[in-house]
């Protein structure tokens, strides 16, 4: 990647999160939607289904419905994670939404792209790697403000998938 679009996607992490906030929430069934990741992109989802923590950022491990071995939440609102999610349209060139400068945060040695929900939460994609992880943060945690914040989770969140997930490209 070229250094000055790699410099542009650093802005302040924090301001970012701030910004990205003002428009959303987790919504409900969407949300938890259980993943069908393709066979190599599930190897790597199982693997880190094994290595996720039972507290992100102080927040507990709750049990979504139906159980899956692709999703897992924290907190109430729930912080909800689902591995083997498709590439977002804003990230696949040729679609309608295609956005080549989309915003994108490197937190915890993952880059993360961000995308606004309605209603004041952010969905995280970590993007370059052999299957795609998101994590929805709502409004709660998204906006840095309060006793957890989105950096935090984001973070903890990262370590686990450096090491379950190698880089590359789905």
């Amino acid at each position: 990647m070229k250094t000055w679009l790699r410099r542009l996607r650093a802005l302040p992490v924090a301001a970012a999160l701030l910004a990205v906030a003002g428009s959303a929430s987790v919504s409900g069934a969407a949300a938890r939607a259980v993943p069908r990741p393709p066979a190599r992109e599930a190897a790597h989802c199982r693997a880190l289904h094994a290595e996720l923590p039972a507290t992100v950022a102080g927040l507990e491990r709750g049990a979504l419905r139906p159980a899956s071995e692709f999703t897992a939440q924290w907190g109430a609102p729930a912080v909800v994670l689902r591995c083997g999610v498709p590439r977002p349209e804003a990230l696949t060139e040729g679609s309608k939404s295609f956005d080549p400068y989309a915003p994108a945060w490197d937190i915890g040695g993952i880059e993360w792209f961000a995308e606004p929900q309605s209603g004041g939460g952010v969905r995280f994609l970590a993007t370059h790697r052999a299957a795609w992880v998101e994590v929805t943060l709502p409004k709660q945690y998204a906006g840095g403000s309060g006793a957890t914040d989105g950096t935090d989770v984001l973070a903890e969140l990262a370590s686990r998938i450096r090491k379950t997930i190698p880089e590359g490209y789905v």
